[in-house]
């Protein structure tokens, strides 16, 4: 799925693929292009910290299944920041579907 495909979804501001450093390798959205690197830098270092987050859940809650984790989700108030693979996605909560766009993403990280 193309990005352009995921931009178009309800309430979806910016989305942005990267690498493994948290370089953006192709953004869209409304977002000037240094605001586009910043979210990508921070996914990059969310998913590291959510990563090693669910290597501690495992180990102390002897349940299988938390590791490798699959995505996260900070929702605020009005915006939420969601990401699955090197993929990341801004919207808006009143207007977007956060199953949608998390499977959107999920999709779009597995191509």
């Amino acid at each position: 799925m193309s990005l352009k495909k995921i931009l178009v979804l309800d309430g979806v501001t910016a989305v942005c693929r990267f690498r493994d450093d948290g370089v953006v390798m192709e953004a869209e959205g409304v977002l000037p292009p240094e605001l586009l690197e910043r979210l990508a830098k921070f996914a990059q270092w969310y998913r590291r910290m959510v990563s090693g987050n669910t290597d501690l859940l495992s180990l102390f809650s002897q349940m299988r299944g938390w590791s490798p984790s699959q995505g996260w989700i900070v929702q605020g108030d009005s915006v939420t920041v969601c990401s699955a693979g090197n993929m990341v996605c801004l919207f808006d909560n009143a207007q977007g579907s956060l199953n949608q766009i998390m499977q959107a993403l999920s999709e779009a990280a597995h191509e």
